[in-house]
């Protein structure tokens, strides 16, 4: 199988990939939006205390995107809404993640939110801004997993205003394996990235997981909207 073969083979089963975890988190958003929003007064938006969540029916939204895509590892819903709305910086997370035998829901103990502020989080600070759906990572998740992970996330808001994101994660490990699965062997040399030039995967040395692509060697091949691909020059 040629190069132009085997890219091919590989541009379908990635662009199902991402394009499925982007639906996935942006249909949680849109579920938690319409749960959410009869608990907002439309004529005064205010904080949403974390008793006045219906934890059961939030748990089983995350629980159904997880069963739904085999891809996800973990998803949930981060709540901190605007400032004005939430005065005292109140934040909370619900979020369930797949374990090798069952789900298992996020615990959050003091030294867990010690090291658990999301607000800082490119993933939430980036859709919060963005207003919009955003994919973040490769990154190592030391909270859950500990692995290099991709998040797509999405945003909540409720009357104009920003009340969380939700969001589903995606081991890097998954990715290769979609791409090892359809690739020849001799593998190919080629190189993936996310659309800020950070790798993915690779099959040539030299090219690790989260670092920046800068090579002259290597040119874009297919510009997907949540990945490049790369083969050399």
């Amino acid at each position: 199988m040629n190069s132009s073969a085997s890219l091919h083979a590989v541009i379908a089963p990635l662009e199902h990939l991402f394009t499925q975890c982007s639906y996935s988190s942006q249909l949680l958003a849109q579920q938690l939006t319409q749960l959410l929003t009869s608990l907002v007064s439309t004529a005064a938006p205010t904080e949403l205390a974390a008793t006045a969540f219906p934890k059961t029916t939030i748990e089983a939204l995350i629980n159904r995107t997880l069963s739904d895509n085999c891809f996800c590892s973990g998803a949930g819903f981060a709540y901190h809404a605007d400032a004005p709305l939430n005065p005292q910086a109140k934040w909370s997370l619900y979020w369930i993640y797949k374990d090798t035998s069952h789900d298992t829901a996020l615990e959050l103990t003091a030294l867990t939110q010690q090291h658990l502020d999301f607000r800082t989080f490119e993933w939430f600070l980036k859709t919060k801004s963005l207003k919009g759906p955003y994919f973040h990572g490769p990154y190592v998740d030391y909270i859950c997993n500990t692995s290099y992970t991709m998040t797509s996330a999405a945003p909540i808001f409720i009357h104009d205003c920003f009340y969380g994101v939700a969001a589903v994660d995606i081991l890097v490990s998954r990715i290769e394996d979609e791409i090892l699965n359809v690739l020849p062997q001799p593998r190919p040399n080629m190189v993936l990235t996310n659309t800020f030039g950070r790798v993915i995967f690779s099959t040539l040395t030299g090219y690790r997981v989260g670092d920046i692509l800068r090579s002259e060697a290597l040119a874009v091949v297919h510009q997907h909207p949540l990945f490049s691909l790369y083969l050399p020059a």
